[in-house]
């Protein structure tokens, strides 16, 4: 009976070794991405531009069209495993999901939605209106995520911050911009060896060593991170760092087929938005 009970706890609180790092493999995806030969130009142009569009569309559908053909996108021309595309897709959904419950709540003295919450004297009510509100909200945040991600899983970093100093972005932001970014995933890194060291220690073997291990590698992230980005501080004024990064990158050609077909893509998705203002439908 204790065999027993004791295998029923080993496949209850099993965990399980992940190499990769989770967001550390972005960079290794883009780098070997489908449209590496695309210039960067032209990925950095379409991406802003069905952005700008979702959001200033003003329409659930179009938000809707824009996330799925993102998603298609990134499941047809990234390198990554569709799994690990759709987990990515999925995660900025609960932080737009508390976004738009503001607005579909409003905070009334009397009854006026289809859901009324009493609260001390007051009802927090749910109406259709602000339900419109916030499913538009939902949809243009995603449409615009959705092209976020599919530029930063076809494109790498390097080649991005290039285009921008390029188009004379100040020398400071594109640098900023370049160390926050290598800084998060500094911070990932540490948080992923230390969930890997505990786990070769069980430190995930049950309910209490799972919170114990939390709570301490919470607390200690923070440290090993500030230790990290010191040791990469060092390592570039080792390499004669003056100030100014430099990236050594290939810079594909501008290619008309491929002006051509995103110019198709954008024009077509301002056709349906067109549509859709005309008629006046907006899907659901």
């Amino acid at each position: 009976m204790q065999n027993k009970t004791s295998s029923g706890n080993s496949r209850l609180f099993r965990t399980r070794h992940v190499h990769g790092g989770g967001f550390l493999a972005i960079d290794r995806y883009a780098q070997s991405s489908r449209l590496r030969e695309v210039s960067p130009y032209v990925k950095l142009f379409f991406s802003l531009a069905v952005l700008l569009l979702c959001v200033a569309a003003g329409s659930r559908g179009i938000g809707l069209v824009v996330s799925a053909g993102m998603l298609a996108a990134c499941l047809r021309f990234s390198s990554a495993p569709a799994g690990y595309i759709v987990s990515l897709m999925a995660i900025p959904v609960l932080f737009i999901l508390v976004s738009c419950m503001v607005i579909a709540f409003d905070v009334v003295r009397s009854p006026l939605g289809f859901l009324d919450i009493p609260l001390f004297g007051i009802y927090i009510s749910a109406t259709e209106s602000g339900l419109n509100r916030a499913l538009l909200l939902f949809f243009r945040a995603y449409g615009a995520v959705a092209c976020l991600y599919f530029l930063s899983l076809t494109t790498p970093i390097q080649e991005i911050l290039e285009v921008l100093r390029t188009l004379r972005l100040p020398k400071l932001i594109i640098e900023l911009m370049y160390l926050i970014y290598r800084y998060i995933f500094l911070l990932l890194e540490v948080q992923n060896h230390m969930t890997i060291a505990a786990q070769s220690r069980l430190g995930y073997s049950s309910r209490r060593n799972f919170w114990y291990t939390f709570t301490h590698i919470s607390g200690n992230v923070l440290a090993g991170a500030f230790r990290r980005s010191g040791a990469c501080f060092d390592a570039m004024e080792a390499r004669c760092y003056d100030g100014t990064l430099c990236f050594l990158t290939r810079q594909p050609p501008v290619r008309v087929r491929h002006v051509m077909a995103c110019l198709l893509i954008f024009l077509a998705l301002a056709a349906c938005t067109a549509y859709f203002k005309w008629k006046g439908v907006d899907l659901f």
